[in-house]
């Protein structure tokens, strides 16, 4: 069963301070952690959502939309298509809601996102890439299907980051965001702008997965077939999917810029967290800081990086770190 929020839909202030007050006593109200410095101040905070119950910001949006479902729809389950933090947080919330929970991973999804999911009470259906793909266009109906790339019903609850920023920091000029299906950053963006429109989002893909900063270069959805990045958490080809030039809109609409970071500079991004101070995030989460710290403007002014998510293979976070 597919219930989805129009693409027209733009959330306004009062929805997101609605969404607020649903998911307060679920999501942690994270803190913002200025970045550790040495020689100079380079005026970056972190929003650290690693620290939610399940590492990542994926609560927030999840939790609002299933508690906006009618207590029919949700006798039924949830299901969603996920790498890996989206259906952990569905996984979380079912259990919440003591109702039945599916997830559909890429086969390549961390096992750490997988392990999870299943002890969550989650069933984990591993998919290849196109048989992933071609399931979220035809998800089973026994469900209700929470839609990775067209439910914009997610930026309500993913856009009280950005109240909880301005909030906490309305000296904010500048905020970072890994950028996946984009409803985190637009979501983010729309609560922030609502309250102080000059602030500037800045978008981030990894070189391996361009697919907004291509798209948005030519100002249609482009072609770009993911290659393996550790930022797997937003790694996406809009172009292999129905109904994503309206996802494209939005972004175009709300984000201010897109840039693009190596996966060297995602490793030093993941690396300098983990030392400096002392958060373990993964990949996707690292992107952001990974882009503050390359932006070479004279006068970046003070920013926000949000650290997605901190789901990252043991095995992986070992070899970044020596």
């Amino acid at each position: 069963m597919i219930i989805p929020t129009p693409s027209s839909y733009r959330p306004t202030l009062e929805d997101f301070k609605k969404a607020a007050q649903r998911i307060k006593e679920v999501a942690f109200r994270t803190p913002l952690i200025p970045l550790r410095f040495y020689d100079e101040n380079p005026e970056i905070q972190l929003k650290p959502e690693m620290l939610q119950p399940i590492g990542s910001y994926k609560i927030r949006g999840v939790y609002n939309w299933v508690a906006k479902l009618s207590p029919e729809q949700r006798a039924i389950g949830i299901s969603t298509a996920s790498s890996g933090n989206m259906a952990q947080a569905v996984a979380y919330v079912a259990k919440l809601y003591n109702v039945p929970a599916r997830t559909i991973v890429y086969e390549t999804a961390p096992e750490t996102k997988k392990e999870s999911i299943r002890k969550y009470g989650g069933e984990v259906v591993p998919k290849p890439w196109e048989e992933w793909v071609e399931y979220t266009k035809n998800p089973e109906s026994d469900r209700c299907f929470l839609h990775p790339l067209e439910e914009y019903g997610l930026m309500d609850g993913h856009g009280t980051i950005g109240l909880e920023i301005m909030e906490d920091a309305p000296e904010t000029e500048t905020i970072y965001v890994a950028l996946g299906a984009g409803f985190l950053g637009s979501g983010v963006a729309l609560a922030v702008k609502a309250l102080k429109p000059s602030v500037k989002v800045v978008g981030v893909n990894s070189e391996n997965s361009p697919h907004y900063y291509e798209s948005f270069q030519h100002g249609r959805i482009m072609d770009t077939p993911p290659k393996t990045t550790l930022g797997d958490g937003s790694s996406v080809n809009l172009d292999a999917f129905p109904n994503t030039d309206q996802l494209l809109d939005l972004v175009m609409e709300t984000i201010d810029e897109v840039v693009l970071v190596s996966e060297d500079e995602i490793k030093d991004a993941i690396r300098y967290l983990a030392l400096e101070n002392k958060l373990v995030a993964e990949g996707s989460g690292a992107m952001s800081l990974a882009a503050a710290r390359k932006d070479t403007r004279e006068e970046p002014g003070k920013a926000v990086c949000i650290i997605t998510g901190g789901s990252i293979d043991s095995d992986k976070l070992v070899k970044i770190l020596n």
